[in-house]
């Protein structure tokens, strides 16, 4: 079987996971079940009045799930995750043999596939936040922040002073006119933007002059194509 080749990530899926699969299943929402019970739904249950619209489709299609199901069953449950949306289900997991397996296993049902490349899965593996790339954003800035404006919820006064201390460290830091503006109208705790930040030593600047304003962090790594 020729399966369509994977995309290249340089980051994890959830800050966990290294491959990702997407695989198109009719009834897909039978998934969000115990697999015991999915087994049951498609070996020894037909279809009756009482079944919703996705419980027919997932018995049309038994056949193919019953063959993931016996697969999932047969794998260690702390090998991989799950996340159905509609007709879709993506497996996420961080075992290439399991990876590889699932995509044989799936063939044309894969709409598409995700894997570090070879150079960066050791860095990855390293910690969440680390993100291989071949090289630095805009050749210097090595650190993602995310802002948390809401820190500083009703305090534009002291947004305004911790945006011109920000500025004065241009171009160790950036600061766009657009960042300064969501910055300082910003008082809620959904709406994320982020910093780049030169180094350590600038990172660590950041975190004394206001640590409750600096949010999940992020490393780029340099590895090889």
């Amino acid at each position: 079987m020729n399966l369509q080749p994977a995309k290249l990530t340089s980051r994890k899926f959830y800050n966990k996971w290294l491959y990702k699969i997407t695989l198109t299943i009719g009834g897909a929402n039978v998934l969000r079940y115990d697999l015991n019970k999915v087994e049951d739904m498609c070996t020894t249950e037909s279809p009756d009045a009482h079944y919703w619209g996705w419980q027919n489709k997932a018995y049309a299609d038994r056949e193919f799930i019953t063959k993931i199901v016996y697969f999932l069953i047969s794998k260690d449950k702390n090998l991989w995750s799950k996340r159905v949306e509609r007709s879709f289900v993506d497996f996420y997991t961080n075992d290439k043999d399991f990876f590889n397996e699932l995509s044989e296993l799936a063939g044309e049902r894969i709409i598409h596939r995700y894997e570090p490349t070879s150079s960066s899965t050791e860095i990855l593996m390293d910690s969440a936040t680390n993100v291989a790339v071949i090289k630095y954003p805009h050749d210097r800035y090595k650190h993602k922040v995310y802002l948390l404006p809401h820190k500083m919820k009703g305090d534009k006064e002291s947004k305004q002073r911790y945006l011109e201390w920000l500025k004065k460290q241009c171009p160790k830091v950036t600061c766009t006119k657009a960042v300064e503006k969501w910055f300082l109208d910003t008082d809620w705790n959904w709406d994320r933007r982020y910093i780049l930040v030169e180094d350590e030593a600038m990172l660590l600047m950041l975190k004394l002059r206001n640590s409750d304003v600096v949010g999940r962090v992020y490393n780029y790594i340099l590895t090889d194509k």
